[in-house]
Formats: structure tokens, C-alpha cells, sequence
């Protein structure tokens, strides 16, 4: 599935370094708080909020609201529907360099890779996120 992409306005679908492609799409991001701190002339942001998103997709610095990404923590929401509980985890690429992305892998508890038409309907599942960054 292609998305537009509101930040870049260009079409987007995930791809990895060597162009295997990825879960595609965009994850929904939604900021509920940031706070930045200012230290002689660079400046720290942190952004707390939620974001659903589907295992082998990309969140971009830009959908964070940041310059670049230097820690991303993820909790994922648990699915009360089929008591079945999940674990993400991330790659940051070029951590600290502008303009970067993190790589979203999520599994169950049973190890299973959640993609579409695995896990949840849509493949994708609502994780709470703190990120820290420029």
C-alpha cells in the first residue's frame, strides 16, 4: 500500500538499504508532549506520545517532530482482544545524524513476526513512545 507522505510530499513505501521492501505505508503518529532544553547553542528535544504502526515500517525524525533521533523507547499497547501480548523493537540508522529513521520490528508472545494478516487486522498496533533527539 502506498501513502502520500504529508512531510516529504513525496509517495512512500518502506525499503531497506539493499531495496527489500518493508511493511510500506506510514505509521500514525501523534505527539501529546514535548519539551526542549536549550544548553549553550545545541538543543535537546524530547516527545512523548503514541503511534500506530505495523512491523517493518519506518518512523522518519520529521514524523517525530525532531531533527534527528538519538533514543527511542517503545511500550506497546496490549491486546485485550485475544490476550495476546507484543514486544517492539527498534534500530535507529545514523543515529545522531539529521534527517534519520528507526526501523520498527513487532512480535507476539509467541515469537510470530506481526504483519499484516498475522497479527492484528491491519497489521499494526498503537505503541506508546518517548524520543529524544535534536
Amino acid at each position: 500500500m502506498v501513502h502520500k507522505n504529508p512531510i516529504y510530499g513525496t509517495d512512500h513505501v518502506g525499503t531497506d538499504d539493499d531495496g527489500v521492501g518493508l511493511g510500506g505505508g506510514m505509521p500514525e503518529v501523534q505527539i501529546h508532549f514535548d519539551h526542549r532544553d536549550v544548553f549553550g547553542n545545541g538543543i535537546a528535544v524530547r516527545v512523548y506520545g503514541e503511534m500506530k504502526i505495523a512491523a517493518g515500517e519506518r518512523v522518519w525524525a520529521k514524523e517525530l517532530g525532531l531533527k534527528t533521533i538519538q533514543v527511542l523507547l517503545l511500550t506497546p499497547e496490549v491486546n485485550l482482544n485475544n490476550g495476546l501480548g507484543y514486544m517492539a523493537q527498534k534500530y535507529v540508522h545514523h543515529k545522531g545524524e539529521y534527517d534519520n529513521y528507526a526501523s520498527i520490528d513487532i512480535y507476539d508472545d509467541a515469537s510470530a513476526w506481526q504483519s499484516a494478516g498475522v497479527g492484528p487486522v491491519d497489521g499494526s498496533i498503537w505503541l506508546d513512545f518517548m524520543a529524544i533527539g535534536e
